[in-house]
């Protein structure tokens, strides 16, 4: 622990279980308080439980991304327990692959709701809060698939590629309020979800493709999270990082 998000108040929505549950715990190592936000408050509360069992400050909160009153409750919650939200990690998504000609309107419209809607809501949730503490950083969760074609995953791929625009976005009307938008863009990275619905034949083929001849864990990207929400990224805003172990740029 090197206390770089010492003093600060970050919120983590989807923060209860793989990539987010990863990041409240890097944020909390380097000395932030966390909201962990999750659809589910049994996972919020076992996250928040444990973060504080290894000495950090947190508190758990049911909310789902899709719903911008719950996303506000979120961030006032946590300005209520740690002061002003200086952090925010939109990391939700819901997804199903598919031919696009099977894809409902309802499974369609929840993945617009959680995956692009809730990124706004983030936005609109903690502006307030990061003016009055003078700035703040938000770090959303992309994915490779915002800037390369993916067969059977034409929603999946437009709702990243909106978080993409998103992000350069927001970070051109916030700056002047020294607030940073950035992304991450993982690759495939081996969270208990993915491992649950992923054969390891798959995960192998993937393997193969990687030029760092490894998948991703969970770690890999909390600490890019970590670098994005501290000052060493003080000028950096508007860029999607790819953390993919380089197979983005191999096989574009």
């Amino acid at each position: 622990m090197t206390g770089r998000l010492e003093g600060r108040a970050a919120l983590v929505v989807g923060g209860g279980q793989g990539i987010g549950r990863a990041i409240c715990e890097a944020y909390a190592r380097e000395g932030a308080a966390v909201g962990v936000v999750d659809i589910k408050q049994d996972t919020a509360e076992q996250a928040a439980e444990e973060l504080r069992a290894a000495g950090g400050r947190a508190i758990a909160i049911a909310g789902n991304a899709a719903k911008r009153d719950e996303v506000f409750a979120a961030a006032e919650a946590t300005q209520e327990a740690f002061g002003p939200v200086t952090v925010l990690v939109n990391n939700a998504m819901w997804n199903r692959y598919g031919p696009l000609e099977e894809q409902t309107e309802e499974t369609i419209g929840r993945m617009i709701d959680v995956g692009f809607k809730g990124v706004i809501w983030g936005y609109q949730a903690v502006l307030e809060q990061m003016r009055a503490a003078g700035g703040g950083a938000i770090v959303n969760i992309a994915s490779p698939s915002a800037v390369l074609a993916m067969k059977h995953g034409i929603m999946y791929s437009a709702i990243k590629a909106a978080v993409a625009a998103a992000t350069r976005s927001g970070a051109a009307e916030f700056g002047a309020d020294n607030i940073r938008v950035n992304a991450i863009a993982p690759g495939s990275t081996r969270t208990d979800g993915a491992m649950r619905v992923v054969t390891e034949d798959a995960w192998e083929r993937r393997r193969q493709r990687v030029p760092l001849g490894r998948l991703g864990e969970p770690e890999d990207i909390a600490r890019a999270a970590v670098y994005l929400a501290s000052e060493e990224s003080s000028y950096v805003t508007g860029d999607m990082l790819f953390v993919d172990g380089g197979i983005t740029y191999a096989f574009s």
